[in-house]
């Protein structure tokens, strides 16, 4: 049995990986591999808090603990049995268990799906504390004081490769705490960190206008960008003056409690994210350029405006209710960014508003925002067509499940 020291793995939206690595990387990592949907990284532990508290494109970070290989799930049983489950967590604490199938063939009878092989370690963790305690610790689904994930894959020397890994994250990464608003959010907010990141917007060098702005999302994010403010503020605060303990699986690991160094380390980070929050949002109060959201919808508006607030970002952010067809720029150089319907459930005569509304945007983009940039964001790829303009580049990314076109459009 394998046991890794200081080995990561960040989880991203596919389509996103590269520009991962080299965020990783930037906030010290020693090594790191791209793989699909996400980013392997070697470092101290130092690296993998800074990596929770201030990366903007992952989903999830992953510490990697064990990994061996077996040969059906009675065999997983055994040989999970064996692990030293209380180094990894408290009697006392509760915990959960997420366990994925990766590359594995369609028929097998040694692994029969996901939930039993689940249900094989849960039963190995519960019978390792009963036989060595005396005594088991609790399952909890929604908010676990320690959180592990388990992954099968094609093995080597026998047919399966197990690899256990601690989750600690708790939250999901992408969920910042911003969105408050009671409406539909169609793009997650690391997604839309990562889209910002895709096409080169900088701030120092362009106004930003999000055409159909929803809840706000892309705003928000652009606002996080340009001000330097950690995407973990919000989390931050709640857990210096509120309640947030749960909100970071980590805080009850014993690579972090049995620490000091470590830390120390980490409320220093705390400290550093929340002073800075505050001179960020002043930098956002006197930058140059602008930040403006718009939509046509009054309700999208509403959320928008619940979101900014929460944020606390509602006094940078400019937001308008028009139709993004007839939005004009400033004349400072300006990124004009949409992420209009997909159109995945059209109704009788649907399809046709749909084509007019991505040609509207092609049409007005091409006589009112010549010198200046714009970039579609789409799961509806036949419609890129109907834009009527030459792409400068096109990026594959996934929202969800569904594979999308990041294209950007150099209006001349």
């Amino acid at each position: 049995m394998k046991k890794y020291n200081y080995e990561y793995f960040a989880s991203c939206p596919s389509g996103l990986e590269d520009l991962l690595a080299k965020e990783i990387a930037d906030l010290g990592a020693k090594t790191t591999v791209v793989v699909r949907g996400g980013v392997q990284f070697e470092g101290p532990h130092e690296v993998a808090l800074k990596a929770i508290l201030h990366s903007r494109l992952a989903s999830r970070i992953f510490k990697f603990l064990f990994q061996f290989e077996v040969s059906n799930e009675n065999d997983y049983y055994l040989q999970a049995t064996d692990i030293k489950w209380k180094s990894l967590m408290d009697l006392e604490h509760t915990f959960r268990l997420t366990t994925i199938f990766g590359d594995l063939p369609f028929e097998r009878d040694e692994f029969r799906n996901s939930q039993f092989a689940n249900l094989k370690l849960k039963d190995a963790i519960v019978d390792y504390f009963r036989h060595h305690e005396g005594i088991r610790p609790s399952v909890e689904k929604d908010y676990p004081d320690v959180s592990f994930l388990a992954r099968i894959d094609r093995g080597q020397a026998k047919p399966y490769l197990a690899t256990i890994m601690y989750d600690l994250c708790g939250d999901s990464l992408n969920q910042r705490g911003y969105r408050v608003a009671k409406i539909e959010a169609p793009v997650k907010e690391n997604v839309a960190a990562g889209i910002l990141k895709l096409v080169n917007w900088t701030p120092e060098t362009e106004d930003f206008i999000d055409g159909m702005c929803g809840s706000g999302t892309f705003v928000i994010e652009a606002a996080l960008i340009a001000g330097g403010i950690a995407p973990s503020y919000l989390k931050v605060e709640k857990y210096l003056f509120g309640s947030g303990q749960k909100q970071w699986t980590f805080l009850n690991y014993p690579w972090l409690t049995k620490d000091e160094e470590l830390k120390t380390q980490f409320k220093a980070m705390l400290k550093e994210i929340s002073e800075s929050t505050a001179n960020g949002i002043e930098k956002l109060r006197q930058m140059k350029g602008r930040i403006a959201g718009n939509d046509i919808s009054e309700m999208s508006l509403i959320s928008a405006r619940e979101n900014l607030k929460k944020a606390k970002l509602d006094h940078v952010i400019e937001l308008s209710h028009v139709d993004a067809r007839i939005l004009n720029p400033n004349k400072n150089k300006t990124l004009f960014l949409c992420n209009p319907p997909y159109g995945e459930r059209l109704e009788h005569g649907e399809d046709e508003k749909l084509k007019a509304l991505y040609k509207g945007l092609g049409d007005h983009w091409k006589h009112n925002y010549k010198g200046h940039r714009a970039a579609l964001f789409t799961g509806n790829l036949p419609m890129l067509k109907v834009v009527g303009l030459k792409t400068s580049k096109k990026h594959i990314l996934f929202n969800g499940d569904i594979e999308c076109r990041v294209a950007e459009y150099n209006l001349y």
